[in-house]
């Protein structure tokens, strides 16, 4: 009977691990950090030179205190030959309000932007000095995909923001077998697989972990910033590997 018991209480507890796993927290501090992110595809012949220039950023110091890169992989490219598995039609609109926002006449891949401003001298230097100036510190917790996030600014700002989410990839693999860019092999570090927008007037949020698109293992960072409702510039960003 004892035995019974003890082996009902292994059931339970092994059950109910992932119920205590360690949370994951990630913090901006109070200078204004940078959001870099690139806009690509698989099927664009192009864009490697641009995302070999986002991956080197693994072994920057900087990356997750400083910089927090995302590359969002856009849906136009897909009728041109080559479906990229991890495109969206809604990283396509991203861009796209991007360049509403700057009046520009068109959308292009590969587009940087740092900090919600287009950055075109990628190939030449390297990224922009950061500006330094505080604004406030962004707090996040992520524990078993609950996600909650808090900002404490520095001066005034609207009651309203939108907190981003966005669940990174990290070293994914392609074998493109088709299209312009037929017979190479891609990898992609920083990859968005999800992405989501969430509105408080709290400077509190939470929320779900965006359900990865593709769902599939292997190692995922997060990228995590706020903007105000009617402008996509980060106001402030943080991010990091999330532990397993």
């Amino acid at each position: 009977m004892k035995q019974s018991r003890f082996l009902l209480f292994l059931l339970v507890f092994s059950a109910s691990g992932p119920l205590f796993a360690e949370a994951n927290h990630f913090q901006s501090g109070l200078e204004q950090n940078q959001l870099i992110e690139l806009y690509t595809s698989e099927g664009c012949s192009s864009c490697p030179p641009a995302e070999a220039w986002l991956n080197r950023l693994r072994e920057d110091p900087a990356l997750w205190h400083d910089r927090i890169p995302a590359a969002f992989h856009v849906g136009y490219w897909d009728k041109l030959g080559w479906k990229d598995r991890f495109s969206s039609p809604t990283y396509s609109a991203r861009q796209r309000a991007y360049a509403r926002h700057w009046r520009a006449r068109t959308v292009y891949t590969p587009e940087f932007f740092v900090n919600g401003r287009e950055w075109r001298r990628w190939y030449r230097t390297d990224v922009p000095d950061n500006s330094r100036i505080k604004v406030g510190n962004l707090k996040v917790t992520l524990q078993n995909k609950n996600l909650t996030a808090r900002f404490q600014p520095e001066g005034s700002l609207p009651d309203k923001l939108t907190l981003h989410v966005a669940l990174l990839g990290m070293n994914r693999t392609t074998q493109i077998r088709a299209g312009e860019r037929n017979g190479e092999k891609t990898t992609h570090h920083f990859v968005v697989l999800g992405h989501k927008s969430v509105a408080s007037k709290e400077r509190r949020w939470q929320t779900r972990l965006p359900q990865p698109q593709p769902d599939e293992a292997g190692q995922q960072a997060l990228a995590v910033w706020i903007t105000r409702s009617d402008d996509p510039r980060p106001i402030q960003s943080t991010g990091g590997r999330i532990r397993p």
